[in-house]
């Protein structure tokens, strides 16, 4: 069936071409590159729900103008170390990049920086935050509040918590960076919308039904919650993310957030929180980096269960998808490029396939 068709497109080829979209959809040349570089960027490393599935979503966002094709993130409190950065409803992914950027900036003078983020939107992948850390020798983390209600308080079946997901990079010396990215529910609901695009069941523990009961049934699980990872502990760490990233920066929270994907009256007003750590405040980046080599060999080395071949670091199957998919292309379902064509006509944008 056409659904499980695989196409393989150039890294540069569909980099340039999901720029283009946004362009035609209303951002100027660099906020259309800076989105296009996180969503091409996350599926290059093989995190297809944060990858160019988003481009529909966020066209139709610019087009109704609930997203600012011209907005453009603003500091509006400095303070040291800190920061409070108003991103005037500008795309998430842009806010993003420069909420990063300033965190380092103050980390270089003092440290370590903090940016409290609000008037944002969807930003993408946590990880293409933390990552811009790495080449500065610090360390980076970011949270964000989901930008859709998936998650009820456990126990609960209300919806009242996006999966409000965080990442951690830190950098090595010979090795792959260590790079944590998770959502606080076993999966990121755009896993469930991916299984819905290309039909096909999902794992029971992923998400609950309306009713609250389990199902493999991604239409279900789209109208219903996602699960919290260890339970009650995921739904712990899910209300303090949202905490720091919403509440400290007066960015919305719980049913002030209107939905990604079924409201276009007013604004998100997502927060974010980022924060950069200078490791040469601390220590000797050199000896930082050689030592967390060691800590990855260490993790490698370890005894294996049975079947199990390689042990791995987090980000580390990420980085090694992202070395092949940039020398042969990035895999895509027929039905997602499809999609893509279809929208590129409908803006008056020569397809790149």
């Amino acid at each position: 069936m056409a659904e499980y068709e695989k196409v393989v497109i150039p890294y540069a080829g569909i980099y340039a071409w999901v720029q283009e979209i946004f362009q035609a959809a209303g951002l100027d040349e660099e906020d259309a590159r800076l989105t296009a570089d996180n969503l091409v960027t996350a599926d290059l490393r093989g995190v297809y729900s944060h990858g160019i599935i988003r481009v529909a979503i966020y066209v139709k966002r610019l087009q109704v103008k609930v997203n600012n094709p011209a907005g453009k993130p603003e500091i509006v409190r400095s303070m040291g170390a800190t920061a409070v950065m108003e991103g005037h409803n500008a795309m998430g992914q842009v806010v993003g990049v420069h909420a990063m950027k300033l965190a380092i900036e103050k980390a270089r003078e003092y440290g370590t920086g903090f940016v409290a983020v609000r008037g944002s939107n969807h930003y993408g992948a946590a990880a293409h935050f933390t990552m811009l850390a790495l080449p500065e020798d610090m360390i980076g983390i970011s949270g964000t509040m989901g930008s859709t209600l998936i998650m009820s308080p456990w126990g609960g079946l209300d919806p009242l918590l996006g999966n409000n997901p965080f990442s951690t990079a830190i950098p090595a010396l010979q090795r792959d960076p260590i790079v944590m990215d998770m959502a606080n529910s076993v999966v990121a609901k755009g896993k469930v919308f991916m299984a819905m695009k290309t039909n096909q069941p999902i794992p029971e523990s992923w998400a609950l039904a309306p009713d609250g009961s389990t199902t493999t049934d991604p239409n279900q699980a789209f109208l219903g919650t996602m699960r919290p990872v260890g339970d009650h502990k995921g739904y712990g760490l899910t209300l303090v993310t949202g905490i720091l990233s919403s509440v400290l920066s007066s960015g919305s929270f719980g049913k002030e957030i209107e939905d990604l994907y079924e409201d276009f009256s007013i604004p998100q007003n997502i927060g974010h929180y980022m924060q950069a750590i200078n490791i040469a405040a601390f220590t000797d980046p050199v000896k930082f980096k050689t030592r967390v080599d060691e800590i990855i060999d260490l993790m490698h080395n370890s005894a294996k269960k049975t079947g199990v071949e390689q042990i791995f670091v987090p980000g580390e199957i990420e980085a090694i998808s992202a070395r092949k998919q940039m020398k042969v292309g990035i895999e895509y379902p027929r039905a997602l490029t499809d999609e893509l064509t279809a929208l590129s006509i409908e803006l008056g944008v020569k397809p790149r396939m």
